[in-house]
């Protein structure tokens, strides 16, 4: 009989840190809007979230936006950061940046650089409703979106989903030019494009196709931001 109690008392535990994560390893939420509501004290920060809800043994640590009302954040790795402004001699316009030389498909991982499983990462984007994201393109008389002087976006850059879905000016309303001082072509300046999608399965892009370098005395460098899924 004891055992049975015994073994009752421990679903019985398991059941409430469920209900109530507190967002540790032991005990992690399912992403960081549950946390959010069961904690409306916690402040911005890292914490550990299982979006499967299996065994905790594979949950890992994101970035929680409470700010922005629950968000969980996951960081490209070091080396899908970004790269260096470059000329890119050597490479041809409306080539993915994984077909560069010096290129790759960016990937992402948790807080604390490992990888996201597969299963943790398709979970997470069914609880969520939208997701976000920037990208910063760093020009010299390079355009990314707008090109002001032809007043159209046949320049505009291309993002690869993490559906093998592409998406750009022509196909994708939910892209938007925060900032976009490279449409002018002149001189160096930067670009910064924000993906706002409810297409979550497109979520994080995992490769960025550029049309407009190649030419004598343009440059290009970017910057990978994190990406926020949110629900």
């Amino acid at each position: 009989m004891e055992e049975i109690f015994g073994s009752l008392n421990s679903l019985k535990t398991e059941i409430e840190q469920m209900r109530h994560p507190i967002g540790t390893k032991e005990h992690p939420a399912r992403t960081c809007r549950d946390l959010q509501l069961c904690h409306e004290e916690y402040t911005d920060g890292e914490y550990w979230v299982d979006p499967n809800q299996g065994c905790a043994a594979d949950a890992f640590k994101v970035y929680c936006n409470f700010t922005a009302g629950g968000e969980t954040c996951i960081f490209p790795d070091r080396k899908s950061s970004g790269v260096k402004m470059s000329s890119w001699n050597n490479e041809h316009p409306g080539a993915w940046f994984s077909e560069f030389k010096r290129g790759a498909q960016l990937s992402y991982v948790d807080s604390d650089n490992n990888p996201i499983a597969v299963v943790q990462m398709t979970f997470l984007r069914l609880l969520s409703v939208a997701a976000r994201q920037n990208f910063t393109y760093h020009c010299h008389r390079s355009v990314a979106w707008h090109h002001m002087a032809a007043d159209n976006y046949s320049k505009a850059m291309r993002f690869l989903g993490a559906n093998d879905e592409e998406m750009s000016f022509d196909n994708n309303p939910y892209i938007k030019a925060i900032v976009d001082g490279c449409a002018l072509r002149k001189g160096s300046d930067k670009t910064v494009l924000e993906i706002n999608t409810p297409q979550v399965e497109q979520m994080p892009f995992v490769d960025v196709l550029f049309t407009d370098f190649a030419e004598p005395n343009q440059k290009f460098g970017f910057d990978v931001g994190p990406v926020c899924f949110q629900g």
